[in-house]
């Protein structure tokens, strides 16, 4: 018979955004205040570190209208771990103002956010969530 190898195990990031979906808060001139909570779940039973994660707004058919990448530390800086051990999560909130048109929120608007990470194995893997933006009445 043929001996098999051995396949490490690799970390593997699930990520959720709460609420779904997230809910726009106008604050005036087309700009919106966007807050949700970021869970991400270590699912593939190896620890990861967050390098860095997206997010953005998008408009119909998923083009972005607005992105920005936040480093590591923008989640240590809060008091939050970068990393996140086999099986465990971490949650933390987000918020952020954006210039965003009115009528694409009005049309079907979505947010993506992206996490790349880094295993304890080197294996690196980005995992992406798509969520639905709805202005607030």
């Amino acid at each position: 018979m043929p001996k098999e190898s051995a396949v490490p195990l690799r970390g593997r990031l699930d990520l959720e955004v709460q609420p779904n979906p997230i809910i726009a808060v106008p604050v005036g001139d087309n700009w919106y205040e966007l807050r949700f909570d970021i869970v991400m779940r270590e699912t593939g039973g190896v620890d990861v570190r967050i390098e860095n994660f997206t997010v953005e707004a998008l408009a119909l058919r998923g083009v972005p209208v607005h992105s920005q990448t936040y480093p590591a530390t923008f989640i240590t800086d809060r008091g939050y771990p970068a990393s996140i051990q086999a099986g465990k999560y971490l949650r933390f909130n987000f918020t952020k103002r954006w210039p965003l048109p009115t009528a694409l929120l009005m049309s079907g608007a979505a947010a993506r956010v992206t996490a790349r990470t880094i295993d304890a194995n080197g294996a690196r893997d980005a995992t992406r969530v798509r969520v639905g933006i709805v202005v607030a009445r």
